[in-house]
């Protein structure tokens, strides 16, 4: 890559280094697309022509990227549309092999629902329920002891917590620290939030928070899980002098968040509103990605807005744990990426990050006696907090 596009910081434009372990989950069809700097040297080291030559058109368990192809690396003449890339899709000979038992990586579109764009469906809903593959949504309701949740997203998450016990304290140590941030931002006067990668309710949600503190705050929750869907009536009633509402649509597609038709009805971007990410872009495998997701939706936020961010992390556990982790990561067992300190970081270039910085999520404004406060290594998640300027 670096050979090919010697004027681009690759660090910043493709999130580093490439390693086998992101090799074999795009070979296993479990994540987006590489980049087009990924995919020009791709096919300049397994010396093919075009993109379908490497297996990237054929059919997916994601959804395909196909808003970062350029002239300079589509199959065609340069004029390839979305879509003539579903026609590739359609005409491809191979397939991915069948995701085992509780892989995903909460962002996936099952083999039996992939949608495009271009398919007439609307760009907005993003797929049906798949009760086979587990999802961190209805995962992380299992941890926190809920009820909504299937056998996939059981055995996804008993596998985990097999390697790491403390897994469930995490989950509760998070939700807590959004309960916290919410209140934090609220507090410093916005009244409005967009919580995106909401997850099943469960008591805490941004919006009993956010109205507790003001009722009239106004809160738009986006999720990827037609599950959570089916439970959106609890995350909307909220107090009658504020709003809340619920769309379904995925965390990837930022720009047809913003644009949803619902989106303007519940938030005015030309306020300040509360970005909440909770443990959500750690399910984003390339860096790159994560960050153009993120830099997209503080583009469109005004100055005053705050971004809140939990995020898996290596750095609170011993070497040998990381290298665990990175084994189930690798075999599709566990499906966050986790990020060192410096990689969350990167999401908040340009902001002011709050008091106190990059720490534990329950080390994040906690209220609770210390002796009751689960370490940093038995959370694993940075909770972050930053303002716009």
């Amino acid at each position: 890559m670096a050979k090919l596009f010697p004027d681009v910081d690759l660090a910043t434009a493709n999130g580093g280094l490439f390693d086998e372990r992101e090799f074999g989950r795009y070979q296993r069809g479990e994540v987006l697309w590489p980049s087009r700097y990924r995919r020009a040297a791709f096919r300049k080291f397994f010396g093919v022509d075009n993109d379908r030559d490497l297996g990237f058109y054929h059919k997916r368990t994601l959804e395909p990227v196909v808003d970062d192809i350029g002239p300079d690396d589509a199959e065609t003449d340069g004029t390839a549309t979305v879509s003539r890339q579903a026609e590739d899709l359609a005409a491809a000979d191979h397939s991915p092999p069948e995701p085992r038992s509780g892989r995903g990586n909460g962002l996936s579109t099952p083999d039996t629902a992939v949608r495009l764009v271009s398919d007439g469906a609307s760009p907005w809903r993003s797929s049906t329920l798949d009760v086979g593959k587990a999802h961190p949504a209805r995962r992380y309701n299992y941890w926190l002891g809920g009820k909504d949740h299937f056998q996939a997203d059981r055995a996804s998450g008993d596998a985990i917590a097999q390697r790491f016990p403390w897994v469930r304290k995490a989950a509760l140590a998070n939700r807590a620290f959004l309960g916290r941030a919410v209140d934090a931002v609220a507090q410093g006067g916005v009244r409005q939030f967009l919580d995106i990668g909401t997850g099943l309710p469960a008591p805490g949600n941004t919006h009993e928070i956010a109205q507790q503190v003001a009722p009239e705050s106004r809160v738009l929750y986006v999720d990827n899980d037609p599950l959570v869907g089916a439970h959106a009536r609890a995350l909307t009633v909220g107090d009658p002098a504020g709003y809340t509402a619920y769309i379904e649509a995925d965390l990837r597609r930022p720009e047809q968040i913003l644009e949803h038709p619902d989106f303007a009805k519940a938030l005015d971007l030309r306020r300040p509103v509360g970005i909440v990410l909770a443990a959500v872009l750690h399910f984003i495998p390339d860096l790159a990605e994560a960050q153009r997701v993120v830099r997209i939706l503080l583009d469109a936020a005004a100055p005053g807005s705050f971004l809140i961010v939990s995020h898996g992390t290596p750095d609170f556990v011993t070497a040998e744990e990381a290298a665990a982790y990175e084994q189930m990561y690798a075999s599709g067992a566990a499906d966050a990426r986790t990020r060192t300190k410096d990689d969350i970081a990167s999401f908040f270039t340009g902001l002011d990050v709050l008091e106190p910085g990059f720490v534990a999520v329950s080390d994040w404004r906690p209220v609770d006696d210390p002796n009751d406060r689960p370490p940093p290594e038995q959370v694993s998640l940075y909770g972050v907090v930053g303002r716009l300027p």
